[in-house]
């Protein structure tokens, strides 16, 4: 998900793997254990037969093939041609298309996990194709790069069920991404919160931001004047001075924090996570699920009674498991980046809503698999999974939902806001009673393909864009685009208390860091986005016996990075990219700009998540000879290119970090500009290739490291078959 500034509102709970414990499909590590239809070469070895999706960019092959006996081989990569080979601390990743064979001697004292496939070409869509559809940080990784081999190590990886394996290849992943460098990891991000000590109840979630009706204030706060119409920031009031837009009210037209962030407060998703809970996801708009034995079908028991609150009409409309198939499949139909995980990870079209009776009946035949809590049992009625999952009230159908084949983290991919249920009725209004008919009541959700359309233009798009309407704690009473946001307690909430800790929050939009400053010394906001060199500026401050608060000391699992246009010259070259990786001021940007605030991380993934490792990678370092060196090795004249750098506007951290990279590549020769966008022509601009290099940030989606390496390195190739021996 990308950061819209480089303001952390997130901060890591470090636990590994974390959403593998809620729940989904563990492999077994027997070594004898044959996953799928593949065939082993040996009896010591495990095979994987299985097809995957990617999404595209150019190829980057090399050969850099070493001559070392197995005993003097130390972890890096060995071999970059036709078969890739890459040695980790605890194994040998070797990939290629079937039937290639490295050409180095594989180390002999390592597991040897070997990934073999067959490119579906016809199926693999053009990534030209993918820049028009504005799929970049979607279906195709932010530079829209494409190795053929990275892609089949990052389907292996999704595709795996035993950690100790999905570790080697995410390592190897990782190697490949510092080699490689579509994108140059600037750094890992610290936490940066500033607010008044008169807030109570602040957590941290990787993932999710803050539920604010869950924090609350000391009632003898100030109450202040916000300036914007008669609103007041007093103790029942979250008022945040921050910066940016949402990229749309719409959760399935919206791939950025601070989109997430309004639809954690206004929407509900299946299943979510309780504050800083990370180890499993708790009952949301769904009471109680299960799998099948395989992993490929999940079915949600959806709450009775919840109502989605439309303000703008002064009407409600009840939810059952019938929107919820329809949320899940429009956010396929618009086709926005963030369907990826849709697309990419569920079949909509088989996924279906059901009665409860049906699912009962189903139940006799066919037991599931409930897990929660840290207990696993099979489940043979409706009332038994309800008993497991300890709910007694009303529900409202069950939603199945098909997977092309299992994946670990699924149940972190459902918590995201972007999955927030809709109600079809709001959306689709005389049509409804069409569509639903047409559907057999959700039976067939294939059926509403005809009834929605791709892209922004889509009419339920315009309607959720400009005028939201969801099921959770809050909803948008007002806004004025690029000046304020203020949300409302919601009435008709499912959970609704009579005294929230909050009932209403209010976003002051600015874009001037001094301005915002001033606004959190009155006392007009209870917490303000800064970028860290201003951090002195609001430490030790004071306002009716109250504290300001400055907290620095969590590292988050947000990478900031610049991004290069693989598709254009001289970004094409691997070699003019690792160039210019040795052409940044890492230490400059890290102290001067981000106060310290900013750790080295050399590739995509975060410490301590697996695949993480500093063995046999390249510590990029300030070193302009070295850059020099590269651009003469790879032929290229730095004179006849032109480099237009941009970031989004307001944020003071990243014009800094352009402005130094202007002065810095303009000596190696290239003529570079620097120019800023706001956040939504940001995006636009980004995700349809129409820049040379830009700076972002990414907050994980889930806590997976697939959720690192997929987004950065994944080039949309389709695979005919992909298998994984281990020796």
């Amino acid at each position: 998900m990308k950061a819209r500034t480089t303001i952390a509102l997130l901060v890591v709970f470090l636990v590994a793997f974390s959403v593998v414990a809620s729940g989904c499909i563990g492999g077994s590590t027997s070594p004898t254990t044959t996953i799928s239809q593949g065939t082993s070469e040996s009896p010591s070895q495990t095979t994987t037969s299985q097809s995957g999706t990617s999404g595209g960019t150019t190829t980057s092959s090399q050969s850099e093939t070493q001559t070392q006996t197995p005993a003097e081989v130390n972890p890096g990569i060995l071999e970059m041609g036709d078969v890739y080979v890459i040695v980790t601390d605890k194994s040998v990743v070797v990939v290629g298309p079937k039937g290639a064979s490295p050409t180095v001697e594989i180390p002999s004292d390592r597991k040897v996990i070997k990934v073999e496939y067959e490119v579906d070409t016809e199926n693999t869509p053009d990534v030209q194709t993918l820049m028009e559809k504005g799929q970049g940080f979607g279906a195709i990784d932010p530079a829209f790069f494409r190795d053929e081999h990275v892609d089949a190590l990052i389907i292996a990886a999704r595709r795996e069920t035993d950690p100790t394996i999905r570790t080697e290849l995410f390592k190897a992943v990782y190697m490949l991404g510092n080699k490689l460098a579509p994108e140059v990891i600037l750094g890992q991000n610290k936490q940066l919160r500033v607010y008044w000590d008169w807030v109570k109840g602040r957590y941290y979630h990787p993932t999710l931001a803050e539920r604010y009706d869950l924090l609350s204030e000391d009632q003898n706060a100030p109450s202040v004047k916000i300036g914007i119409k008669d609103y007041e920031n007093d103790p029942e009031t979250y008022t945040i001075a921050t910066i940016g837009w949402p990229e749309s009210f719409d959760p399935a037209m919206t791939y950025e924090t601070f989109g997430w962030e309004i639809w954690h407060e206004i929407g509900d998703t299946l299943v979510t996570y309780w504050k800083e809970n990370t180890e499993q996801v708790s009952p949301d708009l769904a009471v109680a699920w299960a799998h099948n034995k395989e992993g490929t079908e999940w079915y949600f028991l959806i709450r009775g009674g919840v109502k989605a609150y439309d303000p703008w009409n002064d009407k409600t409309y009840p939810i059952d498991a019938t929107d919820v198939a329809f949320t899940f499949l429009r956010v396929e139909r618009l086709g926005h980046s963030v369907s990826w995980m849709v697309d990419g990870f569920m079949d909509v079209n088989a996924s279906q809503a059901l009665t409860e009776d049906e699912f009962d009946q189903y139940l006799k035949e066919h037991p599931l698999i409930a897990e929660y809590n840290g207990k696993s049992t099979e489940i043979k009625s409706l009332d038994e999974l309800k008993q497991f999952f300890g709910y007694d009230g009303e529900t409202a159908g069950v939603f199945k939902l098909v997977l092309p084949a299992p994946y670990a983290p699924v149940l972190g991919i459902l918590a995201d806001p972007f999955l927030s249920v809709v109600p079809m009725e709001y959306l689709l209004g005389d049509k409804y009673q069409e569509a639903l008919q047409a559907s057999d009541n959700g039976h067939d959700p294939s059926a509403w393909w005809s009834y929605l359309s791709e892209g922004k233009s889509d009419p339920t798009h315009q309607l959720m864009h400009n005028n939201p309407v969801g099921t959770g704690p809050f909803y948008v009473k007002d806004y004025q685009k690029d000046a304020y946001i203020v949300l409302e307690y919601n009435p008709y909430y499912w959970n609704a208390t009579a005294n929230p800790g909050h009932k209403r929050v209010i976003y002051i939009i600015n874009s001037d860091a001094m301005a915002r400053i001033n606004i959190f010394k009155t006392g007009t906001a209870d917490v303000v986005a800064i970028p860290p060199e201003k951090m002195d500026t609001v430490k030790g401050l004071e306002l009716q016996g109250f504290k300001s608060v400055v907290k620095t000391d969590i590292l988050q699992p947000i990478l900031t990075f610049l991004v290069f246009n693989t598709q254009k010259e001289p970004f094409n070259d691997p070699l003019v990219r690792e160039a210019l990786a040795y052409a940044v001021p890492y230490d400059q940007i890290s102290q001067v700009v981000y106060q310290g605030l900013l750790e080295r991380n050399y590739g995509p993934i975060p410490k301590p998540w697996p695949g993480y490792t500093e063995e046999g990678i390249i510590k990029y370092t300030y070193n302009l000879a070295k850059a020099k060196q590269l651009l003469n090795q790879a032929g290229v004249d730095p004179t006849k290119y032109k480099i237009e750098l941009i970031y989004n506007e307001g944020n003071s951290a990243r014009e800094k970090i352009m402005t130094l990279l202007q002065n810095v590549w303009s000596q190696l020769g290239f003529q570079v500009t620097v120019n800023s966008y706001n956040w939504p022509t940001y995006l636009d601009k980004t995700e349809h290739g129409e820049y040379d290099v830009y700076i972002v940030g990414w907050v994980p989606d889930y806590l997976d490291s697939d959720n690192w390496v997929g987004p950065f390195l994944y080039g949309a190739t389709e695979f005919k078959s992909l298998e994984v021996t281990v020796g």
